[in-house]
């Protein structure tokens, strides 16, 4: 239900990003006139787009559940329920995406984290609590789709609260100027759920189902893992994108190294301590099968959503000072090498194939995207990138695994494991915060309210 309630909003054209940069040109000359066109304009592609593929998909619920699924007669109206839910959770998981990214654009970080955190962890929550008391897979349809629509209303009212804080009723954005500059975006996205998606999709027909259960799994709760860079970026991509082209590549530069170095050091040891603990980490979560079989190709996913991290602020660089067509054509490079490598890698290596492909996949992608935004909009080069952003991060990140690394063997439970946790993150936090530039920490008190 998951994965078919994103495809259905993939069909936003983009307007995400046309949100955030006019959301964020409103709030800051004040005219509600303007925001109010914006987040008319954003509803009508993001929500409406998603309304019409719910539509397509509804309709076409119960020849999907014979004819793809081959859901067994007996169990057939139940699986054409399911599709149907997973339509009507799109339409609303829509509204909670427009809502994001209007947030983002008017600076209400703590609304979007909010948005974000109930989202990631109330789905879940509401559909295992109906399993558990034995509802069965309707009652979990039934919370997939009460649970968005809540969070749907938490999104749109706080929306609702930022727009009376503007006083002036005076702009106007036209439609074709919001969308012109929305539709750069949107191959990017439909590239995204290409290597976010189908892999699994390659697995599962080209190698056994318990092999594409061993990988799908792991993999689809990784991606969860995806909201901590985007919640903790929610704070940063606005200040990146608000950048008008007036100002220079220098000033531009300064402040990018600042939300970069930011940026790292929140989430890399998330990411490192996931790619050292893996085999704990699947045999507790997933059963001992999964972190015998699952571990590398997890680590390399691991590894590609640490690299993908470093694209996060060049694309709000590029949304702001130049558009989104670079960025579209970066992340079909990466979907295109997918389709390339995963017929080839995935039956010779069977899940670690598919994981490297991915990671090969990514670091292309990023490295062409990430150089073009250096060299292109900030006139900055790979050395003063690297001399100015890892260090921090990188030390925390050394004296991190010497701790985990020799210890991992010690975890026998849950309680060891965040025990461990907390304490190699404890002397990460120590090293990174002491490294780090005192306009730095300064920068992270006012930007991030922790």
């Amino acid at each position: 239900m998951q994965s078919a309630a994103g495809w259905v909003g993939a069909l936003h054209f983009g307007a995400g990003a046309g949100l955030m940069r006019y959301g964020g040109q409103s709030m800051a000359e004040g005219k509600r006139g303007a925001l109010d066109d914006a987040l008319r304009h954003g509803a009508v592609l993001i929500v409406g787009g998603a309304a019409l593929g719910a539509a397509v998909l509804w309709l076409a619920a119960p020849a999907l559940s014979e004819r793809v699924f081959t859901v067994p007669g007996y169990y057939r109206s139940h699986g054409a329920w399911m599709i149907r839910a997973a339509a009507a959770g799109a339409v609303f998981a829509s509204v909670t995406a427009w809502a994001g990214a209007s947030l983002q654009g008017l600076h209400r970080f703590q609304w979007h984290s909010a948005a974000a955190v109930l989202q990631g962890t109330l789905i879940p929550f509401g559909v295992l609590s109906a399993l558990a008391v034995g509802r069965g897979l309707g009652a979990a349809a039934a919370a997939f789709v009460a649970v968005n629509a809540l969070v749907a209303v938490f999104g749109f009212y706080g929306v609702m609260r930022a727009r009376l804080a503007l006083s002036d009723h005076g702009g106007r954005i036209p439609f074709s100027a919001f969308a012109g500059y929305s539709i750069g975006f949107w191959p990017a996205a439909l590239a995204q759920l290409v290597s976010g998606q189908l892999d699994r999709t390659f697995v599962a027909s080209l190698r056994s189902m318990s092999e594409f259960t061993l990988y799908s799994v792991p993999a689809s709760v990784l991606s969860r893992v995806q909201t901590l860079p985007a919640t903790a970026s929610a704070a940063l991509v606005p200040v990146m994108g608000g950048l008008g082209a007036h100002e220079g590549p220098e000033t531009a530069g300064r402040l990018y190294l600042r939300a970069s170095r930011t940026l790292v050091g929140l989430i890399l040891p998330v990411y490192a301590l996931l790619f050292c603990l893996m085999p704990q980490f699947l045999s507790l979560w997933l059963g001992g099968k999964f972190g015998d079989t699952s571990v590398w190709p997890a680590r390399l996913l691991v590894a590609a959503q640490a690299i993908a991290l470093f694209s996060y602020l060049p694309a709000s660089v590029a949304t702001g000072r130049h558009n989104g067509y670079w960025y579209s054509v970066t992340y079909w490079v990466q979907a295109l090498l997918c389709l390339a490598l995963w017929p080839w890698m995935i039956p010779k290596w069977g899940l670690l194939g598919a994981s490297l492909g991915s990671l090969i996949a990514q670091f292309a992608s990023s490295a062409l995207f990430v150089s073009f935004v250096h060299a292109r909009l900030l006139s900055l080069s790979w050395l003063r990138f690297a001399r100015e952003t890892l260090p921090p991060a990188s030390a925390g990140v050394a004296v991190l695994l010497a701790l985990a690394w020799p210890l991992r063997v010690r975890v026998t439970g849950w309680l060891t494991f965040f025990a461990l946790c907390a304490a190699a993150g404890a002397c990460y936090t120590i090293v990174f915060w002491r490294l780090l530039p005192a306009d730095d920490r300064r920068f992270l008190r006012s930007r991030l309210p922790i």
